[in-house]
């Protein structure tokens, strides 16, 4: 090969390895358990291989509620221990070069079994027996997890620290938990966990930071702790990002390997955070305002501000109009990444109402195989209409719609 001819072609290859974005897709896949992956045919997991066969060109992933797989959990028919994230990602983006970052959530640490065995969701007597505290029906019900096709080189896994040894302010004799008892001293800070997972692109090493915190939602418990845990999860992200939060923090020394990155570092942090950006009460939100203040928040309050419906990333059941609609999932980056795409995989509904009660018309695009009838109640009436069949099978994997995004550097 002439000397010309080559210094093009690794030209060209520099060229194009620069242009290679980091491409990343978050996913809070809604209570995916064992149970639903040992069954090929499960609703669930034919909606998500069907909704999420388009996109698979994503080289880091972010998961969240997928059971952290224990040996009889939650029966004696499984036996795994650590592989649901292995499993999931090799059948839903057939790859054979993922590496994987995955950690038992505190969830369901505290849930007893019925008879020898832990419950699923569904099953009576289920919630009766779930863990009070972090919640969860068995141990790692809601885990939280990450792959990539780069390299892992380390990870910094946070899961039992106190919540007392984070924020020594913290009121624990204000709040009760689900069965009204008062919380425990010890009580970790994460319901879940907190999670770092390092690897390098291009010679440099990149923070994927995942994290899935306590809903800042009280579910009937009036002295719930649920807003101020998520507050405070939030504060741990931000001290971890920026070196400072609302209070001065000095974890035990067995954590002094949990430092905050310094302002150099090159980071994404991803997940379900649980509260709304613009809400004007959760003390969360307040603290995800600041993230939004640096213009490198995503959904940002100027992306709700101009189309919600575009970067709406959880929704209640169902397909009645009025439905619950929040924003939920963010993405936040350091200032040395470029954003080249930013976008929630939420296919548009195209609702076609057709009537309520007996006044239902029938119509053209019955048999459209693109098109699917679905049904709500409004009052004593039964209503119908038809929606996309994307939007269909995007409800069926999950009340949450993905994030996509893809980096490079500047």
């Amino acid at each position: 090969m002439k000397p010309l001819l080559l210094l093009v072609l690794l030209s060209s290859c520099s060229l194009l390895q620069r242009g290679t974005p980091l491409k990343v897709l978050h996913y809070n896949i809604k209570e995916l358990d064992s149970t639903k992956l040992a069954k090929g045919d499960h609703p669930q997991m034919l909606a998500l291989t069907s909704f999420l066969k388009p996109e698979q060109e994503a080289n880091i992933i972010s998961i969240n509620e997928l059971q952290f797989d224990r040996p009889q959990v939650p029966n004696r028919n499984y036996q795994s221990y650590g592989l649901n994230l292995e499993k999931l990602t090799n059948l839903l983006w057939p790859k054979e070069n993922w590496s994987t970052s995955f950690s038992q959530a505190n969830t369901g640490n505290k849930a007893r079994k019925w008879k020898g065995q832990y419950l699923i969701p569904g099953q009576t007597h289920a919630r009766k027996n779930a863990d009070p505290v972090n919640f969860g029906l068995f141990p790692g019900q809601y885990s939280t997890g990450l792959a990539t096709t780069y390299e892992i080189i380390g990870k910094i896994v946070v899961t039992d620290l106190k919540w007392r040894d984070f924020n020594p302010g913290v009121k624990l004799n204000h709040f009760r938990d689900a069965t009204g008892s008062r919380l425990p001293k010890d009580i970790a800070l994460f319901d879940k966990n907190f999670t770092d997972t390092l690897i390098k692109v291009r010679g440099q090493v990149v923070h994927l930071i995942t994290l899935h915190t306590v809903p800042a939602f009280h579910f009937g418990n009036a002295k719930s702790p649920n807003y101020q845990r998520n507050a405070d999860q939030l504060r741990f992200l931000q001290w971890y990002l920026t070196g400072r939060t609302d209070f001065k923090v000095e974890l035990p020394a067995r954590f002094d390997h949990v430092r905050p990155l310094s302002p150099h570092d090159t980071f994404i942090a991803m997940g379900d955070w649980n509260t709304e950006l613009d809400h004007p009460k959760n003390p969360g939100s307040k603290i995800l305002r600041s993230f939004d203040a640096t213009g490198r928040l995503f959904p940002s309050l100027g992306d709700i501000k101009a189309d919600k419906e575009k970067v709406i990333t959880n929704e209640g059941y169902g397909h009645n109009p009025k439905r619950l609609k929040m924003v939920l999932d963010y993405l936040y980056w350091s200032s040395d990444l470029e954003p080249k795409l930013l976008k929630v995989l939420r296919p548009p509904e195209e609702r076609l109402f057709l009537g309520c009660g007996e006044k239902t018309l029938i119509t053209k695009d019955q048999d459209n195989p693109t098109r699917e009838r679905v049904s709500y109640q409004q009052g004593r009436e039964k209503c119908q209409m038809t929606v996309s069949k994307s939007f269909v099978q995007a409800k069926k994997a999950s009340d949450h719609f993905p994030l996509k995004a893809h980096f490079d550097f500047r």
